[in-house]
C-alpha cells in the first residue's frame, strides 16, 4: 500500500449488512480483482496479551500477527495458499509484512505444534526479536468488495463476524455461537471522506468508528468457562 493511501472504517448493525450489501451491489462497481469470499484469520497473541492491551490502551501503537486464508462461498473449499501477516502501526505510520505459503493450517486445531513457530520470521522487527506468540482464536466472516466510481476508492464490507475456534491452551473460555453485533465497512484510497454516493448508507446506521475484530470478538463472543 502506498503511504498516501487512507484506510477508514465505518460500522453498522450486522442485521443491516444484507441490505447494505444489496444497495452497494446495485449502486457501486464490483471489485472484480477480489471476488466475494469467506475469510478466516488465526490471530496470534503473546502470553501476557500484549496486542489486546495495545488495542485497549489507544490508537498510538497497535500490532497484529495472523494467518489468513479464503473459502469459496459456493464450494466451501479452502484456498490452497494462505498468508502469514504482521502489521504494526505507530500513530499514522503503518508497517506490513506478508508472506504467502501453502495452506496447511485451515484444518488443524489451534493447539497443534504446527502453529508454534509459523510466524517466527515475522517476529524480527527493527533488528529486534519480538515476544513469542501463539494462536489464540480463528475469526471467520463474509466479505464483499466494491469500487466507488466517483473517487475510485475500494470498499469492502465484512459481516457475520464470528469465532470459529479457540486455543484452549491460551483461553479458559467458551465461544458464544453468535455473530458480532456490528458489521464493518472499510474504504481505501486517496481520500479519507466517505464517497458521496455512500452517504445514503447512513440510513442503515452506518457511522465512522474505529473497529478491531480481534478486540470485539474477545469481549463480545467469549464467556468464562464454568
Amino acid at each position: 500500500m502506498h503511504t498516501f493511501d487512507f484506510e477508514t472504517k465505518y460500522i453498522a448493525p450486522n442485521i443491516k449488512a444484507q441490505a447494505i450489501n444489496s444497495w452497494m451491489s446495485s449502486n457501486l462497481e464490483l471489485d472484480t480483482e477480489y471476488p466475494e469470499a469467506i475469510i478466516s484469520s488465526v490471530y496470534f497473541e503473546s502470553k501476557d496479551f500484549q496486542f489486546l492491551k495495545e488495542k485497549e490502551a489507544s490508537d498510538h501503537i497497535k500490532s497484529k500477527f495472523r494467518i489468513r486464508w479464503y473459502e469459496d462461498v459456493i464450494t466451501k473449499e479452502h484456498s490452497d495458499i494462505c498468508f502469514l501477516e504482521f502489521k504494526h502501526k505507530v500513530n499514522n505510520q503503518r508497517y506490513k509484512r506478508r508472506n504467502q505459503i501453502e495452506n496447511k493450517y485451515s484444518h488443524l486445531p489451534l493447539e497443534s505444534s504446527e502453529f508454534i513457530n509459523s510466524l517466527n520470521k515475522l517476529r524480527v522487527f527493527n533488528s529486534n526479536i519480538l515476544k513469542h506468540i501463539y494462536p489464540i482464536y480463528t475469526i471467520t466472516y463474509h466479505r464483499n468488495r466494491y469500487i466507488a466510481p466517483s473517487t475510485n476508492q475500494r470498499i469492502c464490507i465484512d459481516y457475520n463476524i464470528h469465532l470459529k475456534n479457540i486455543n484452549t491452551n491460551m483461553l479458559n473460555k467458551n465461544i458464544k455461537p453468535i455473530n458480532l453485533n456490528h458489521c464493518v465497512l472499510e474504504t481505501k484510497g486517496l481520500d479519507q471522506r466517505l464517497p458521496r454516493e455512500l452517504h445514503f448508507l447512513e440510513n442503515f446506521g452506518l457511522k465512522k468508528s474505529s473497529f478491531s475484530k480481534y478486540e470485539r470478538c474477545f469481549y463480545e463472543l467469549l464467556y468464562e468457562d464454568n
